[in-house]
């Protein structure tokens, strides 16, 4: 197993609270050490700290971290305090990184002072609140069980007022409570985003209540589920997209749904490395060994404990039943606190009824949406010309003219959107958006041009869009300096290895980006795999020139030197991510073409399927290609790849240099052997009629590999 790569820090900057939850996890279950710990971090360990976050930031390349204030209750600490803290941290760790900080509070000490001091420091804010007085008062209460509602509710007031740290509200659902008198009260005050969190409960000391209802959070979760479908689809219930998003095959950017790795560490007021905060709940010792003061992060990463906890994130790490659940791949087998008994985390999560009823309602609820839908969009264009760029060229000059446009728009919302916030940004937005309108569609085509403007508006209407591990995208208005610059002179394409951080944020730190000094080196390469794909089907070139303008080099630290990886996304339309490195030397141009062309082909299909969906939501399937269950639409995207990658190591084999001989028959093989398996996979699975209708060309196309 790789190396742990953490990213993410809870800081229990104080181990006391002013509030009595009676379901908190730190001072009602099974852990009591919070007795033993000191109040407050002292200067002495957050300076330690904050050196072992730059040494390993260091160390690991680290672009970005997230550091979380928490507790107890933060704030006792002192809002001034923990701005300082921030400031050291910040200033210790360096401009090589960006450290995201924000802070759990339940609001009580969240007053305009307060927020003054954290607004200035760039410090976010989420708030604990179940909802309104009736819900929030029946757990989260005084120790004299005097109602916390309305100072919390004040802080809620307070921080709609301040959107630039407000990051939104945790509730901790009581399946007694009415779902729509909860939806309804959010709503009213529209939260940049909610996350409904089940009480923690394992098969020791299960949810309460459902002893004597065994429904109770089943009835709940469903229909809260569809009270947000219905009447507030717009409000940010993290749970739920996060759902939605597994039920796709996508990240769900949170651990109560799909698989993942341990990203966090803990850090005690003592100093100490723990695990996951929330294992306290079954008096896990959560102790990684050592503490700021004499161990260094990345150790504490190598800890056994770590190592047995990212098992558990694993399918292989699953319980023999859940290893054998159809929706195991969808909810990762619950939260891991939630599994555990006397005999250790081997079990099904205490909450397995629930998930497998709210996963099988949301599918039912999603194939009904599909059914309501007045009708595919009609079919208007020659699928059997689209496939191939010979044939193709009108075709995806039309699509692209439908994207351009829709571009555009999202292009000029998001700059009026940035004009309203005022300032030098403000201003600058005004003078792209009077610029002509050739410039302004040359502008928002810019593959980091349209990631920009979808998460910008995103912000505009309250609704949160993550990178690939989880983690928000925040608003980045100066990026519109970066867009007026390019505004300056013509765009040549393809626009290789540029140091855009909008064709690199959309991934976090899931991906790592080839240094400037790679990018220039291997400029000259591209354009030699470039070349022999136009050289080969000048069309084809065309057609990658004017679909495809981007280019960044990428690595994967955690594969073998030797492996060449690709991949792109519709989140970035039109850039290709590729490596360039193999080895100690760069990659064959003729397997850097196989990259390029691999990748464009997904951004061919995924033009198609902005105006023809191919396939429906539901069932995952084995794809050939690769180790984990893929959505039906993945499956497709490598058939749609696969049968042009056929024709250029064909093409090679025939006319390529003798050093690839050997390389163009290996590939052969093993693509005919996995479109067979993959064809066969695709005719069990439900297509739109535009799916059915390409997978009926491609099987056609492919019709020679399948024979040989």
């Amino acid at each position: 197993m790789t190396p742990t790569r953490i990213s993410s820090f809870l800081v229990k900057v104080a181990s006391r609270c002013n509030l009595d939850c009676d379901y908190c996890y730190i001072y009602h279950h099974a852990d009591q050490s919070w007795r033993t710990m000191p109040q407050v971090l002292s200067d002495e360990h957050r300076e330690a700290f904050a050196a072992r976050l730059a040494e390993y930031a260091r160390a690991i390349d680290l672009k970005r971290a997230a550091v979380i204030f928490h507790g107890g209750e933060p704030l006792l600490a002192g809002a001034a305090s923990l701005c300082e803290f921030a400031r050291l941290i910040r200033e210790t760790a360096g401009a090589g990184i960006d450290v995201d900080i924000g802070l759990q509070t339940n609001g009580l000490l969240l007053d305009d002072a307060a927020l003054d001091l954290l607004e200035a420091a760039g410090i976010g804010v989420s708030l604990s609140l179940d909802g309104p007085r009736t819900v929030n008062d029946l757990h989260r209460t005084t120790r004299r069980r005097r109602s916390s509602f309305e100072k919390v509710e004040a802080a809620l007031e307070r921080l709609k007022l301040r959107p630039s740290v407000f990051a939104g509200v945790i509730a901790v659902v009581d399946g007694r409570t009415d779902p729509a008198e909860i939806l309804g009260y959010f709503a009213d005050h529209a939260p940049p985003r909610i996350d409904f969190l089940l009480p923690d409960a394992h098969h020791g000391r299960p949810p309460q209540g459902r002893g004597e209802d065994p429904d109770l959070y089943v009835r709940w979760l469903k229909r809260a589920f569809d009270i947000w479908l219905d009447q507030y689809p717009s409000l940010s219930v993290r749970s739920f997209e996060a759902l939605l998003d597994a039920i796709m095959g996508l990240p769900s950017g949170t651990d109560a749904f799909g698989f993942g790795d341990v990203s966090l560490i803990s850090i005690e007021t003592d100093g100490t490395y723990h695990d996951l905060d929330v294992l306290k709940v079954v008096g896990n010792d959560t102790q990684l060994g050592g503490s700021v003061l004499n161990t260094s992060i990345a150790e504490s990463a190598r800890s056994p404990q770590l190592e047995a906890h990212r098992r558990l994130l694993s399918k292989s790490g699953l319980s023999a039943t859940c290893q054998a659940c159809a929706v195991s791949e969808i909810c990762g087998g619950g939260a891991v606190p939630h599994r555990w008994s006397e005999a250790g985390f081997n079990n099904p999560t205490v909450y397995c009824r629930e998930m497998m009823a709210l996963i099988a309602h949301a599918r039912l609820r999603l194939s009904e949406a599909l059914d309501a839908e007045v009708g595919e969009p009609e079919l208007d264009m020659d699928i059997d010309a689209f496939e191939l760029a010979e044939t193709g060229e009108a075709v995806m000059a039309s699509l692209r003219e439908g994207a351009g446009r829709a571009h555009r728009a999202s292009l000029e919302a998001a700059l009026r959107y940035v004009a309203t916030r005022g300032g030098q940004t403000g201003e600058t937005a005004l003078r792209i958006l009077a610029l002509s309108t050739e410039r302004l569609d040359n502008i928002s085509w810019q593959p980091g041009v349209v990631a920009w403007s979808n998460v910008t508006l995103a912000t505009r209407d309250g609704r949160t869009v993550c990178d690939v591990a989880g983690a928000p995208l925040a608003l980045d208005a100066d990026y519109v300096e970066e867009i007026e610059r390019l505004c300056q002179s013509p765009i040549e394409t393809p626009v290789v290895g540029a140091d855009d951080r909008w064709l690199r944020r959309p991934f976090g730190d899931a991906i790592l980006f080839e240094p400037s000094e790679i990018a220039a080196a291997a400029r000259p390469l591209v354009d030699e795999a470039l070349h022999i794909l136009a050289e080969w089907r000048p069309a084809l070139g065309r057609e990658i020139e004017v679909t495809s303008p981007a280019v960044q080099f990428i690595r994967d630290p955690t594969a073998h030197p030797d492996k060449i990886v690709s991949f792109s996304d519709d989140a970035v339309p039109g850039a290709l991510f590729v490596s360039v490195r193999q080895g100690n030397g760069m990659v064959d141009a003729y397997d850097l073409a196989d990259s390029l062309l691999h990748e464009h082909r997904h951004q061919k299909l995924y033009l198609f399927e902005r105006r023809f969906p191919t396939t429906l939501p539901g069932d995952l399937v084995v794809s050939p290609w690769r180790e984990d269950l893929r959505p039906v639409s993945g499956l497709l995207h490598a058939i749609f790849v696969f049968v042009e990658l056929r024709r250029f190591w064909e093409h090679v084999l025939a006319s390529g240099p003798a050093r690839m001989v050997a390389r163009a028959r290996n590939q052969l093989a093993d693509t005919d052997r996995n479109l067979a398996q993959a064809f066969a996979t695709l005719e069990q699975c439900q297509l739109t009629g535009a799916g059915a209708a390409l997978a009926a060309v491609l099987r056609s196309r492919g019709a020679v590999s399948l024979a040989a």
